[in-house]
């Protein structure tokens, strides 16, 4: 799929984890620890729980296991150069993300990932909810068909469509079952680049 006249790009939005930084992160051992069930997304579960305590304790272990993800974290192949070109290129880069805004940062930090916005999910609800794309866009002060939404996950695909935006899916090998929900589908970040900069001026 091209990316040309109406269409061209002026900002891309990144996710955190599994797009830009590979933070190692074991949600089959979080989910065990909190006890949530796999039917309901992590986040989505803490929010469930009526008993403070508990729900303290469930956002502690997640806390514990984002924290330990971000200090191992390293790019995704081809993350780099792709953010690296945009920047050189003027095209604003922000991120989206489900994860805490500390655990966020220390990785944006230290990978010196570029970006002009980062949306953690203190600062908005979590995805699937726009919210934090149509904050994006609105203080790059762009339209929302101006932007692309790049991640690895049904939700980002689902916050995309419900912000009115286009979406770019990383599938890096696992995304089968909701491939056919993205506009664009890349298996590494050069055939995202060359969509890119072969945009019409």
């Amino acid at each position: 799929m091209g990316l040309s006249g109406a269409e061209r790009v002026r900002a891309v939005i990144f996710d955190l984890d599994g797009t830009l930084a590979d933070s190692q992160l074991d949600f089959t051992a979080m989910r065990r620890e909190t006890s949530c069930p796999d039917d309901l997304g992590l986040l989505e579960f803490i929010d469930s729980l009526a008993d403070p305590v508990e729900k303290e304790r469930v956002a502690n272990i997640i806390h514990r296991h984002e924290m330990a993800g971000a200090r191992r974290a390293t790019w995704i192949e081809g993350a780099q150069a792709l953010c690296h070109q945009l920047t050189e290129n003027d095209i604003p880069l922000a991120i989206f993300t489900r994860n805490s805004r500390e655990a966020a940062s220390y990785t944006v930090e230290a990978l010196a990932i570029p970006h002009q916005i980062l949306i953690a999910r203190e600062d908005a609800p979590a995805k699937p909810d726009p919210t934090g794309l149509l904050a994006i866009t609105e203080a790059l002060d762009i339209d929302v068909d101006e932007a692309l939404y790049v991640g690895d996950y049904l939700y980002d695909l689902q916050a995309a469509a419900n912000a009115g935006m286009r979406s770019c899916l990383y599938d890096a090998g696992e995304c089968e079952a909701f491939r056919d929900q993205a506009d664009i589908v890349v298996t590494e970040f050069q055939q995202l680049a060359s969509l890119l900069f072969n945009q019409s001026a």
